[in-house]
């Protein structure tokens, strides 16, 4: 983030500038008792008369073309000498802010330098009597320039200040977010970023998905394997292409923090998924997935997906390695006994590990009312490992098209990584890829 850029700033200045103008009475020479002020808090018949001629000549002085800078800058030294109240700060202010904001723009970009701005905009923040809106918004420019100097927990401050007063930009719930991060509280900026989310949401609007990605990115980096995972999901949810997909299952199992921790069982799940999401890209990731699937005795699954990788012509006909997967496969479809024959010995084995491992056969072929059949008899028996079994039971499910029995056994998968994996799936069955 670089903040917000020197020609936003210059027209967010145009905007809060632009009404200064000041009126003169030809014949001002006794005070005049100050009269209330409005409700916005700033009404000019409150200038003093000592302050007026100063601040008459340095509205002259801006006005000529080319603006004199140098007769406005003598005449403010001249002003912050007889000021005496605090509309005469307000507008002594207002008029410094619109000489440097000039004097910079007038510059080459690669000599401006937006820290001059920093002291007139607090003095109008600080001011009782400047306007709320106006408030707000130099609020949020002297947040942006904290940003910009690296002071990020200032920053934050300010944005928050500037959002608490009422002001409206459309970057502001990111830059906040951003500003927290940089100042070492990611949980926070994500947290921001959740408020931003749902008020979009209540106003009728999808967020942008730059917030979601901002939010997966650096939950990840902090490693916050909760958060990343909330919003991953969110993330799918509202912009679920292909290509995201993709993204947020390699991130997740082949190549962020926690991949180290899953096994070749564990990749198989998500190589399912990036089937069914066709999110299966390249050549390689056919040729690990039928690794993977030979290696845990599912013949049949990498048989298939070889196939499926060559039909595609994704994998290139002749590739040595991947017809060296799928006659692996085929020598361990000879050498096994045949479905119905482990399906008779599961029924009749006192625990369900045999017909857990039917089950992930039948899955492998597709057969997915068979294997969802075979993991509920393998739940009556009894298994090792309730938690893989659920998850396959509930992947069978989804392919199945029991949509609610899938949701209902995903949501008793428990414990890490298989759960992840699980909402995962939960999230597929609520939002399926578009198109990107």
């Amino acid at each position: 983030m670089q903040g917000v850029s020197r020609i936003a700033i210059a027209g967010a200045l145009m905007l809060g500038l632009g009404g200064t103008v000041i009126a003169l009475p030809a014949n001002a020479k006794k005070e005049k008792p100050a009269e209330a002020a409005p409700a916005d808090g700033f009404n000019p018949k409150n200038l003093s008369n000592e302050a007026r001629p100063a601040l008459s000549a340095i509205q002259t002085a801006l006005a000529a073309t080319p603006p004199d800078y140098a007769t406005a800058k003598a005449k403010l030294t001249e002003a912050d000498g007889l000021a005496k109240n605090a509309t005469d700060s307000y507008i002594i202010a207002k008029f410094r802010l619109q000489v440097a904001s000039g004097e910079m723009n007038a510059l080459p970009e690669a000599q401006r330098n937006d820290v001059v701005l920093a002291q007139p905009l607090e003095t109008l923040i600080a001011n009782p009597i400047t306007p709320k809106a106006e408030k707000a918004q130099f609020t949020y420019i002297r947040g942006n320039l904290a940003y910009n100097q690296k002071d990020y927990a200032k920053a934050a401050q300010l944005m928050a200040s500037a959002r608490d007063l009422g002001y409206q930009n459309a970057d502001l719930p990111l830059n906040l977010a951003r500003a927290k991060v940089e100042a070492g509280d990611v949980a926070g900026g994500v947290a921001e970023l959740d408020t931003a989310i749902k008020a979009e949401q209540a106003a009728g609007r999808k967020a942008p998905e730059a917030w979601y990605k901002y939010a997966v990115s650096h939950a990840i980096k902090a490693n916050l394997p909760e958060q990343t995972n909330t919003w991953t999901q969110a993330w799918l949810a509202n912009y679920g292409t292909k290509e995201n997909w993709r993204t947020a299952i390699y991130t997740f199992g082949f190549s962020g923090p926690g991949a180290a921790k899953l096994t070749d069982r564990n990749r198989i799940d998500l190589y399912r998924l990036m089937r069914v999401t066709n999110s299966l890209a390249g050549a390689k990731e056919y040729i690990d997935y039928a690794d993977a699937a030979n290696k845990t005795g599912l013949p049949t699954e990498a048989k298939t997906v070889i196939k499926e990788g060559f039909d595609s012509k994704v994998i290139p006909a002749g590739n040595a390695t991947a017809n060296d997967m799928a006659k692996q496969a085929n020598e361990s479809i000879a050498s096994d006994k045949p479905l119905a024959a482990q399906e008779k010995a599961a029924a009749a084995a006192p625990k369900g590990d045999l017909a857990s491992q039917a089950g992930d056969a039948y899955l492998g072929e597709r057969n997915y009312a068979k294997a969802a059949e075979l993991y509920k008899l393998a739940a009556t028996k009894g298994v090792a490992d309730n938690d893989r079994l659920n998850l396959h039971l509930g992947i069978a499910q989804a392919l199945g098209g029991d949509k609610d029995g899938a949701r209902a056994t995903l949501a008793k998968v428990t414990t890490s990584p298989n759960a992840e994996i699980a909402k995962l799936w939960v999230t597929w069955l609520a939002s399926p890829p578009v198109a990107a």
